[in-house]
């Protein structure tokens, strides 16, 4: 079973690296958008588990990652192949989980 990880400065860079392909979310938890996507996300995670990897970043409490990546709206979905930063969905365009699978099916 799929699990999404919840990543922080320490273990960010560790992990992407353990897969070739691994999917980040950036989220707050009071983001209306963030939460209207959280079930999407976790059904893509299950659905598309081999394909790559899943995880998230907490902005908030991240914001070391969060600046690192120029993240300027959330959520914010990231793909990385061995480690380094493929592909980008903006905010404005992870408003449903149709959003998200439509670009998770084409970046992966």
């Amino acid at each position: 079973m799929a699990m999404i990880e919840q990543l922080t400065n320490e273990t960010f860079d560790t992990t992407i690296s353990t897969s070739a392909v691994y999917v980040v979310k950036f989220y707050t938890k009071w983001c209306p958008d963030c939460v209207r996507t959280d079930q999407g996300y976790k059904e893509l995670s299950l659905s598309l588990a081999e394909k790559a990897r899943f995880g998230q970043v907490d902005a908030d409490a991240q914001p070391d990652l969060a600046q690192r990546f120029g993240i300027r709206g959330i959520p914010t979905l990231l793909v990385f192949r061995d480690g380094m930063e493929t592909d980008r969905l903006h905010s404005r365009d992870a408003k449903t989980k149709q959003q998200l699978e439509a670009f998770l099916t084409q970046a992966l």
